[in-house]
């Protein structure tokens, strides 16, 4: 018995032993029926003692995933893993389509608690490996620490997790923008759906271009849920309101400064108040608020529906603004996108009582309206359509300024966008523009008018075709002394227009009703125009003022702003009418004139000549015939500079006859002067060194030279008297505010002379009353002269008066002769008189008639 006894524990314990040493095989082999979904592919363990055991290593693999465990002690109250090592396959799967279930999770409330005390997850899925701890704190409540700072609880129905946003596994995949996350995650599962609340503080800075940095900064909850079956959820942000700053953009610093009166916030914030909807193909965002941090400007998006099975999308858009420097602006809009289809229209409302802008631009009272719609294929062609209205108290910009002004505008744009860069046509066609500018009053500069009105239309074809048409209306305008009324300008403009610019040919045409200064007024002016637009801009103009014409052409590339003033060869009659109101005394009889001046209007620097031919001009009792005058010269930064010219004047009839006259015409001290002025006149010559030609106060000295007495007293031969000689003198003229006076002349005989009285009737007359000086009158009737000399004085109202000596001899009386004379007499009513018999009138008659 004893010894059955002793043979079967002998047999149990070598059946141990024998066991013991075979454990690693026989685990292996029990394994592989216990665990059909992967297999244990290394194991090394041993007792520690009678409760204790210790794993050395262990390895498992399956498809998925192997794991190697190293250093494990197990005992049924716990298993502590000193290192385990998880690593993800990278293996092409078949997608499981089949719904989630209820979590069932097989809890065994009897299982010892488990540590790990190093876990490394490793996957192609993770930007790198991943290190952590597991401590189980109490039966299926884990804490993790490491790269993930989280707590995990189990339960047989549900998962919940708390998960802190400031592991160390989140940073290789926030986005760049982002600079800082904290925050809490607490998010449970049934295995149906998810429900998650949130506690985010983060801030992030997005850079747009060297100039500008935002900042965005978020603080608040976030609540939502997920049903993994329906793959749909709400996402509450109503808690996480978004802060935007835009204080280190300089962009926008650049922006509020040009846009002072509109005084755009730095801080702006972004609210959604209602749940955001998101399923597997559909994302809806009930509201969306954006809103400054002066709560002047307020964007609101209501219903924004995003399929992105269907890539549709609609949505509605609300803009306001309120405040003083901005005053109102409304904007109402809705969208829709239908891929490819795309749709936006609304309409807008703004109103101003002041509204200063960059670049010297200011409103006031202003209000504008109006609407807009674009629809079309993004990538092929969108249409748009515009209309506004604008009425504005008045308008300053740059030199331009209107008063109760009122701008109507219709557009009809297509947009190609399959004209791309490579393409030379433009890839924006005008099916109709249609504008209307109204002003009360306008200015430009230091030109001021009333009542303006600018129409115009354009269109710009597939083919670059361009037409377009303007009509001009100013009702009145004055420009420092001219004065104009009832202008009324047509322009067309037809061409091509390419992404290297416009050629175009250019057609108008200008009529002024009435145009006038102080001075001169002319009446129904046309001025036509044609030219060209290419790589400058050249036009010309030809004015008609009565029958004289002028041609202009005006050429504008880049700084350049060049004019040319052309005045053909005509007749110096067509002035007639000009002078006429210069001066309604002077007539023109004949003459040929021309012109051409060149010069650049932004420089003021002009050069130019004037050719006046054979020209006749009577003024009162003036006649000027033969007059050549050809000038040269230039004007720059308001001063006048002529080239010597020579002025020419074939004969001048004013009583006396002047013939040959010429001077030099010269610029003194910006004024004009004649020098070396000379005529001939009574056989001999008059001359004068220089007659300035302004209205200044001025003093010249006439030098009379070899005047004939017969040709003086010629008009005295039909009263019985004759003087034959020769005198000459000096004549002071000082000239004093337009008025001409004679101080202190003197004239004198050159030989001698000869004076005879035969049969004069007021002689014989006082020698029939006074016999007593009958004797003096005789010696007088012949006498030789030796000394003539007179001295000579010229009012201002024309009176001549004439101190005449006269010394000589009688030599039928063989007696010397001393005789002293004054004479008064009104040269302005002779030379009027002497007109009268003058053959002046017959030679303007002659020139008028041909």
């Amino acid at each position: 018995m004893r010894r059955n006894v002793l043979v079967t524990v002998m047999a149990l314990l070598l059946t141990l032993i024998i066991l013991y040493f075979c454990r690693v095989p026989l685990s292996l082999v029990v394994a592989k029926y216990a665990l059909p979904q992967g297999q244990i592919t290394c194991l090394d363990w041993a007792f520690a003692g009678l409760t204790e055991v210790e794993i050395s290593e262990v390895c498992f693999e399956n498809d998925d995933f192997k794991a190697k465990g190293e250093n494990i002690t197990a005992t049924p109250e716990q298993i502590d893993i000193s290192a385990l090592a998880v690593e993800h396959k990278k293996i092409q799967k078949n997608i499981d389509n089949s719904e989630s279930q209820k979590l069932k999770l097989p809890i065994n409330e009897r299982r010892p608690l488990v540590n790990i005390n190093q876990l490394r997850v490793s996957s192609h899925l993770l930007k790198k490996p991943l290190n952590t701890s597991v401590t189980e704190m109490r039966l299926n409540q884990f804490a993790l620490s490491g790269d993930v700072i989280a707590k995990l609880e189990l339960f047989a129905d549900n998962l919940t997790v708390d998960f802190d946003l400031t592991s160390n596994v989140l940073a290789p995949y926030l986005p760049e923008p982002i600079k800082a996350l904290s925050g809490k995650l607490h998010l449970s599962t049934d295995g149906m759906s998810i429900n998650y609340d949130a506690y985010l503080n983060f801030r992030a800075n997005y850079q747009q271009e060297a100039r500008c940095e935002i900042e965005l900064l978020g603080r608040g909850n976030v609540t939502g849920d997920w049903d993994l079956n329906q793959a749909k959820g709400d996402v509450n942000v109503a808690s996480l309101p978004l802060d935007i700053n835009l204080s280190h953009c300089k962009s926008f610093i650049g922006l509020q400064q040009d846009l002072a009166e509109v005084k755009l916030g730095e801080t702006w914030s972004v609210l959604s108040t209602q749940n955001i909807h998101i399923n597997k193909s559909e994302i809806t965002l009930p509201s969306l608020r954006i809103a400054d941090s002066s709560s002047q400007t307020d964007i609101q998006l209501d219903t924004l529906q995003v399929n992105l099975g269907n890539q549709t999308a609609q949505g509605r858009l609300e803009l306001n603004h309120h405040g003083l420097g901005g005053g109102l602006i409304g904007l109402q809009a809705a969208f829709r996108y239908e891929a490819p289809e795309l749709e936006f229209s609304g309409d807008w409302i703004a109103s101003n009582q002041q509204l200063n802008l960059p670049n010297n631009i200011e409103f006031s009272d202003v209000v504008n309206q109006g609407a807009f719609k674009l629809s079309g294929e993004q990538s092929q062609l969108l249409l748009l359509e515009l209309s506004s209205q604008l009425t504005v108290g008045k308008a300053i910009i740059h030199n331009v300024q209107l008063e109760n002004a009122e701008l109507n505008m219709k557009a009809e744009s297509t947009i190609d966008s399959t004209r791309n860069s490579a393409n030379e046509l433009w890839p924006i066609i005008v099916d109709k523009f249609d504008m209307q500018l109204a002003a009360e009053r306008y200015q430009l500069q230091t030109l001021s008018g009333k009542h303006i009105l600018l129409r115009g239309e354009a269109k710009l074809d597939a083919l670059g075709a361009l037409t377009a048409k303007t009509e001009l209306d100013l009702g009145s305008f004055k420009h420092h002394e001219v004065r104009g009324k009832d202008i009324n300008q047509t322009m067309s403009l037809s061409g091509q227009v390419t992404k290297k610019g416009v050629i175009a040919q250019v057609d108008g045409e200008m009529h002024l009703g009435l145009i006038a200064n102080p001075a001169l007024s002319f009446r129904d002016i046309v001025l036509t125009t044609s030219g060209t637009m290419q790589d400058a801009v050249k036009l010309q103009h030809i004015a008609h003022i009565d029958d004289f014409e002028m041609k202009i052409a005006h050429t504008l590339d880049g700084e350049i702003n060049q004019v040319a003033v052309d005045v053909p060869e005509q007749s110096f009659l067509a002035l007639q009418p000009i002078v006429r109101q210069l001066s309604p005394q002077i007539q023109l009889s004949e003459g040929i004139i021309s012109a051409k001046a060149i010069g650049d209007l932004a420089t003021q620097h002009y050069q130019f000549t004037l050719d006046l031919a054979d020209a006749g001009v009577l003024y009162d009792s003036h006649y000027l015939h033969g007059i050549n005058f050809p000038i040269q010269g230039e004007y720059e930064e308001g001063r006048l500079a002529l080239a010597e010219t020579t002025l020419n004047v074939t004969e001048i009839r004013s009583g006396a006859v002047l013939t040959g006259l010429s001077a030099q015409l010269v610029t003194k001290q910006d004024s004009l002067s004649l020098q070396g002025i000379h005529a001939n006149i009574f056989d001999g010559e008059i001359s004068a060194e220089e007659l300035n030609l302004s209205s200044d106060d001025q003093s010249i000295l006439i030098e009379a030279h070899n005047w004939d007495l017969a040709l003086i007293s010629e008009a005295g031969k039909s009263a019985g008297v004759e003087l034959r000689g020769r005198i000459s003198g000096q004549l002071p003229v000082r000239i004093e505010r337009g008025e001409i006076e004679i101080t202190n002349g003197k004239l004198r005989n050159i030989d001698v002379g000869f004076l005879s009285i035969e049969n004069n009737e007021s002689v014989e007359a006082l020698k029939s009353h006074q016999d007593s000086i009958d004797t003096a009158f005789s010696l007088l009737e012949n006498l030789d002269i030796e000394k003539l000399s007179s001295d000579v004085a010229l009012s201002p109202d024309g009176w001549l008066d004439l101190a005449v000596e006269i010394a000589g001899v009688n030599e039928q009386a063989k007696q010397p002769i001393n005789f002293n004379y004054t004479h008064s007499e009104n040269i302005f009513q002779l030379f009027r008189a002497l007109r009268l018999s003058d053959e002046i009138t017959n030679e303007v008659e002659k020139a008028l008639n041909k």
